[in-house]
């Protein structure tokens, strides 16, 4: 299973301040994962990638590799020497056999949008045409690896008009293809008899709205695990040499989302319950809505703090 966080903020963060300097930060988590639904799975170790974006309505910057996160010497440089209001991070753990290639490896990019995925599309070879022939030419003609995670990539840009001429989209556009595309996939696999379960955690970003599900295959089960925390300022306390999201006033100028807590301080995270859409509004807003398909189950039994083991 991968690990993934996003940062969104008006305040750039220099990006050691999310990548490797936190007590439980996106390195520790590709090789020390706490909350595992497959708990043979440790190690996130089949890549790393980094987004960025310099400034609203820019095109956003991608670095990927396929070394481990704990060993990339480029990734630490990196994250010493950039400051970004908008980041995205994600260590991967193989599934369904792919190979290990830095065109398999997260975030992907069109145009202004970037998306990353943690989980699988159960049954993905059962649907891998189905999804493909549905493709605009030139968004199937992007498509550069063999993962799951890229293909429902080019279903959600399908789903867009003018995604790849376009700068900007309304956060309800993003929320819609979302909801769209997880009902699409679902399609797909009913028509295929699949009956292995997915997980879809996506999370997508045009630079200045986020969008990021929760979302899992099964009315009782838990999704991978997911958590927001937000807040005035995230950054370490000087007494205590520990990060914390500073709480100044009521005011949400910096949201994370993240696979796994970055501190152990619990009070500071919140999380998503399963099948649930969460959305980051330009003005920092956060938005949850239940995504209420054959899946939803309003009486779930949701995690109820961040060191519950499993998801």
């Amino acid at each position: 299973m991968c690990r993934f966080l996003l940062y969104k903020s008006n305040s750039p963060i220099l990006l050691a301040d999310l990548l490797t300097r936190p007590a439980h930060s996106i390195i520790m988590q590709s090789f020390n994962c706490k909350l595992l639904i497959d708990k043979r799975k440790t190690m996130n170790g089949d890549g790393v990638g980094l987004g960025w974006y310099m400034e609203p309505r820019a095109k956003g910057c991608i670095f990927t590799s396929t070394l481990p996160a704990w060993s990339n010497i480029n990734l630490q440089r990196l994250a010493e020497n950039i400051k970004s209001g908008l980041v995205f991070a994600h260590v991967r753990a193989t599934t369904g056999g792919t190979v290990t290639s830095e065109s398999n490896c997260h975030p992907w990019q069109y145009g202004n949008l970037m998306w990353m995925h943690n989980g699988n599309i159960g049954g993905f070879d059962q649907i891998k045409r189905r999804m493909q022939n549905s493709l605009k030419e030139e968004i199937y003609l992007n498509i550069q690896g063999t993962t799951d995670s890229e293909n429902a990539f080019a279903v959600f840009l399908n789903m867009l008009e003018d995604p790849l001429g376009r700068k900007e989209f309304s956060f309800d556009e993003l929320k819609q293809a979302m909801l769209a595309t997880i009902e699409q996939i679902n399609q797909w696999l009913d028509e295929a008899g699949v009956t292995e379960t997915s997980l879809l955690n996506f999370a997508v970003t045009d630079g200045q709205t986020v969008v990021c599900t929760r979302y899992i295959t099964d009315r009782e089960r838990e999704g991978a695990s997911l958590f927001y925390s937000s807040g005035s300022e995230f950054r370490c306390e000087e007494e205590s040499s520990t990060y914390r999201m500073i709480k100044a006033n009521k005011r949400e100028d910096v949201v994370v989302v993240a696979s796994e807590p970055l501190t152990y301080e619990k009070s500071d995270w919140m999380v998503i319950p399963s099948n649930n859409l969460l959305v980051i509004t330009p003005k920092l807003n956060v938005r949850l809505y239940p995504i209420v398909d054959q899946y939803w189950n309003p009486h779930r039994g949701h995690q109820k703090n961040v060191n519950q083991n499993g998801c």
